[in-house]
């Protein structure tokens, strides 16, 4: 039936025009970048997955080869896209380049026949064939590569997603009766975008299994896949503040469910204070954050929650600050003890750490440092 590939060609164009939607905003974020080129690559992907598996453009299969490294960004794309919700302030670090690895990889191996003599390009190789089809099984062996790269980023796309829907799950645990309509309509639109991702998920999960057993079942997951992304744009058409409330409402059930709910806070951060400024027990080298949090009769992940959500910083952030504070005094008060003497005794193991540390949070050397100060105090005098 022919108005099914054409079904299916609607979604990666549709993509593609929420994409330019996003970049034609006014005032644009980082975010919307990242959104405007997720569904960028999804387009792209959608349209590829029609391409090669519909006889619409029959002509034209060849056109799918060079969309796969697209498709395998599309995935870190996406899950960057939905880590926005989860974090308080979206970071872009370099963990997410490696995301893309797999992209670079697809590009390599369908170079190869670029410097591969022995490789032959053949249009019957580029049919659509199952991955289980007896058809497949006859290829040479570099075509059956080329085909396998086909399922790989919508399994590449759920195993990278899985970890964060799972985060997102807590929206749907029991919370607190919401007493303003307000508040109930808030939950109600970030449960219908759950919902949405998860659409989006099961039907590449299911395009990823039609690729392995059978076409149709391909044709279906696209048209799954196009069904929702309709239903996200009528969703944010209708309520504009869709993806605000989605990421309001996880971090507030993600507060609900805190790890530090119904303890004394503002108690255990005096306390820690306390063991810090009066005790200096920075200056012990052994310091770990469960010797910390013993000594404030709590847990481990408890006090990693309070100095992450309280003070916004993780442990080492917190004990390498008060020894640096303390260094820094050490190295004007006593100006004839040794460099390394003070970072010992401020409770780092070795000077290249101390050095190292103390520049990255006072923005230069020790011996530079005490070098400004004490030149300082003799102008002064």
């Amino acid at each position: 039936m022919e108005f099914i590939p054409l079904l299916m060609f609607f979604g990666g164009f549709f993509s593609i025009m929420i994409a330019m939607g996003q970049l034609f905003y006014r005032k644009k974020a980082l975010i919307s970048y990242i959104y405007a080129f997720s569904f960028l690559g999804l387009g792209f992907w959608i349209f590829q997955v029609s391409l090669y598996s519909t006889d619409l453009l029959h002509r034209f299969h060849f056109l799918a080869l060079y969309i796969i490294p697209v498709s395998f960004l599309a995935a870190p794309l996406m899950s960057l896209r939905y880590r926005w919700v989860i974090v308080n302030r979206f970071r872009a670090d370099r963990s997410f380049v490696l995301l893309a690895f797999p992209a670079l990889v697809s590009v390599i191996i369908l170079g190869v026949p670029l410097f591969c003599d022995d490789i032959t390009w053949q249009p019957q190789y580029m049919e659509y064939m199952p991955v289980f089809s007896s058809s497949f099984r006859e290829l040479p062996l570099y075509f059956k590569i080329v085909h396998l790269l086909y399922p790989l980023p919508k399994l590449y796309l759920v195993a990278a997603m899985i970890p964060t829907l799972v985060q997102m799950s807590v929206i749907w645990k029991e919370q607190p009766p919401r007493k303003s309509l307000q508040a109930q309509h808030s939950l109600m639109v970030s449960r219908m975008g759950y919902v949405f991702a998860i659409g989006i998920i099961t039907s590449t999960a299911l395009m990823a299994l039609g690729d392995f057993i059978s076409r149709e079942l391909v044709h279906w997951s696209v048209i799954m896949a196009n069904a929702t992304l309709c239903s996200v744009y009528v969703a944010t058409q209708r309520h504009p503040d869709f993806n605000r409330l989605l990421k309001i409402e996880t971090r507030r059930a993600h507060y609900e469910q805190s790890k530090i709910k119904g303890i004394n806070v503002e108690k255990i951060l005096s306390r820690l204070h306390e063991i810090m400024d009066a005790e200096k027990a920075f200056a012990d080298e052994e310091l770990s954050i469960k010797v910390l949090a013993d000594d404030l009769d709590v847990t481990v992940h408890q006090l990693s929650e309070i100095l992450n959500e309280k003070l916004k910083k993780n442990f080492n952030s917190f004990v390498n600050e008060y020894r640096v504070k303390e260094a820094k005094k050490m190295l004007v008060e006593e100006p004839d003890r040794s460099v390394l003497s003070i970072g010992v005794a401020v409770g780092f193991n070795s000077n290249t750490t101390f050095s190292t540390v103390f520049s990255r949070i006072a923005g230069c050397s020790p011996g530079a440092y005490r070098k400004k100060k004490l030149s300082m105090e003799t102008d002064g005098s």
